[in-house]
């Protein structure tokens, strides 16, 4: 064991000798039989998926609690049926009809009864409220003095329903891809765009995109108590909410009348009471069975069986302000992307579970990439970079801004910034770190004072499709916001990635793509550096334990061995 494990174990030794220590509540010892403790961060907890911020880790909750209209299956990279169990396209490409499963039960729980199945006017509503269409909540038909403030109360909702952000579809312009949505029948849904979008499937499987209960909304509605519907969730998934505590956990308990394969773990206890070194410490102290998010130095201490790892969809990366004088001296660029010691950010931040990041697409997302592409490693050969000091003569020092928050891409930014500024160093160019806030970074680029040069920046996969992940990070229509941290705007990658929207053939839409991705190798206006490892630590065992390169972790699927049932 090296002298860093050694202190990892004293100090997770002391913490689980300390009873003060995390001394957030215990798990009540009632709900530990036949239960299963997964610990995650609490960071991003919403039981409204829809709303959560595009950048975060959705929170495992709402994977169990919420359907789909599709799964994507990440071994077989296809789209799978969920909630709808067939669909067909138009010729044109413009209607999408779903055919919705029959029979499926929402949640019973203590705040709700449903009296009816699915049908297609929660999907119609469900997507509208997604892309902040006005005025699909019900309208109060008994006409009285209460029927009035009801009418009053679901104006109000309607109002406010076009300023509720939901950052997932803004950022995707779902409003602007959708035309409208009806539904002919019960159990049939049509979705009319406004062009043909190949990418339009893929977003309805995103974990973002689940299934509400219109019936549920119109209660709700009728209670004048609408903000309920965000707080205490009602879904069709596998797992249904059944109490709550506030910074603590969430337990969950099965769906008795789940219309796929039933869930497993009778009480399945969610915990987010610590951060990373507190979740470690419960791991070890034998209070948590799954841990989600462990710290890659933590890693030390861990045997590889304890570890569930799969390659990453997401990216960190540093941008340059193209609308900077950085922007214009592409030869200075390459020679900043040159100095950058990538790999050593990976081994020293991310203890190989990050691998240094070959392509802006992470490996995730782009199995199909040309091994004899351009590479950025190139760029430590390249005769414009190697120039010795040429390029960094007339550079009195750069303006380096940092986010300070960890993200499961960067764990430890403020680090990776320092180590960049010290690989610049050596190459006699002074930078200044500036630690900015998420909302200061907002405000910032909305006002067009963000005065920085370079940023380090990021992003997290919502689906597995190549194109959203470009459009966020790089197309001219997201410049000047906080995914296009570069502002670069370029009219060959906008059009290559538009037709490649539009192309129902697999094989033009990757040669688009290597075209497009050619094209950020060349220009650089922004250097990838590290894709992260998805990683769970699991308790000898846990069985069937899984997670995607998105980072979900299907809960119903976890097995306990039969000796280590609790309770028994």
């Amino acid at each position: 064991m090296n002298k860093l494990a050694v202190i990892f174990s004293m100090i997770f030794a002391s913490l689980c000798l300390n009873s003060n220590a995390y001394a957030a509540p215990s798990i009540p010892k009632e709900l530990q039989a036949n239960s299963l403790v997964y610990c995650t961060t609490s960071s991003g907890l919403s039981f409204n998926p829809q709303k959560s911020d595009v950048s975060s880790n959705m929170n495992v909750v709402t994977e169990q609690i919420y359907d789909k209209l599709f799964e994507f299956n990440s071994k077989k990279n296809r789209l799978e049926p969920a909630l709808a169990e067939s669909y067909s396209i138009s010729d044109d490409g413009l209607i999408i009809t779903l055919h919705l499963r029959k029979n499926v039960a929402f949640h019973t729980t203590k705040w709700f009864t449903p009296t009816r199945t699915l049908n297609a006017e929660d999907v119609v509503f469900s997507l509208n409220r997604m892309i902040g269409r006005e005025g699909d909540l019900p309208e109060v038909e008994i006409v009285t003095e209460r029927a009035l403030n009801h009418q009053r109360q679901s104006y109000v909702y309607q109002k406010a329903t076009s300023q509720i952000y939901f950052p997932y579809f803004e950022s995707v312009d779902l409003v602007n891809k959708i035309a409208h949505i009806s539904s002919p029948s019960n159990h049939i849904v049509q979705i009319a765009l406004t062009k043909p979008d190949s990418s339009l499937l893929a977003h309805l499987a995103s974990q973002y995109a689940v299934i509400l209960s219109k019936e549920y909304a119109l209660q709700l509605n009728a209670d004048e108590n609408l903000v309920q519907l965000d707080l205490l969730p009602v879904g069709t998934g596998v797992y249904q909410l059944d109490s709550y505590e506030n910074n603590n956990y969430v337990r969950l308990k099965p769906n008795p009348n789940y219309w796929g394969k039933k869930a497993y773990i009778e009480n399945m206890i969610v915990d987010f009471s610590t951060e990373a070194t507190g979740r470690m410490a419960k791991f070890l102290n034998n209070e948590c069975d799954v841990v989600a998010f462990p710290e890659p130095s933590q890693r030390v201490v861990l045997t590889d069986q304890q570890l569930i790892e799969n390659k990453g969809a997401n990216l960190v990366y540093l941008a340059f302000n193209m609308q900077k004088e950085i922007g214009k001296n592409l030869a200075l660029r390459q020679q900043i992307a040159a100095s950058i010691n990538r790999q050593r950010i990976a081994e020293k931040l991310f203890y190989n579970m990050g691998e240094v990041a070959d392509n802006v697409l992470p490996t995730a997302l782009w199995a199909e990439k040309n091994k004899e592409s351009y590479s950025y490693d190139a760029l430590k050969h390249s005769e414009q970079a190697v120039k010795k000091g040429k390029n960094f003569a007339n550079i009195d020092r750069l303006i380096l801004w940092v986010i300070d928050e960890k993200r499961v891409y960067n764990p430890h930014p403020i680090k990776m910034a320092e180590m960049i500024r010290s690989d610049l160093a050596a190459k006699h160019l002074a930078v200044d770190i500036r630690k900015v806030s998420r909302a200061y970074l907002v405000q910032q680029l909305e006002n067009k004072t963000a005065d920085y040069d370079l940023i380090l920046g990021g992003w997290l996969a919502n689906n597995l499709d190549p194109n959203h992940f470009l459009e966020a990070l790089l197309s001219c229509k997201t410049a000047e916001t906080v995914t296009n941290l570069s502002n670069w705007c370029n009219e060959d990658f906008n059009f290559w990635l538009e037709t490649a929207r539009l192309s129902n053939d697999s094989a033009s839409s990757n040669l688009l793509y290597e075209f497009a991705q050619n094209l950020l190798e060349e220009q650089l206006p922004i250097l990838p550096l590290v894709n992260a490892n998805r990683v769970l630590v699991i308790k000898n065992g846990i069985q069937q334990a899984e997670i995607s390169p998105l980072g979900q972790v299907k809960l119903s699927e976890l097995r306990l061995s039969s000796e280590n049932r609790k309770g028994n």
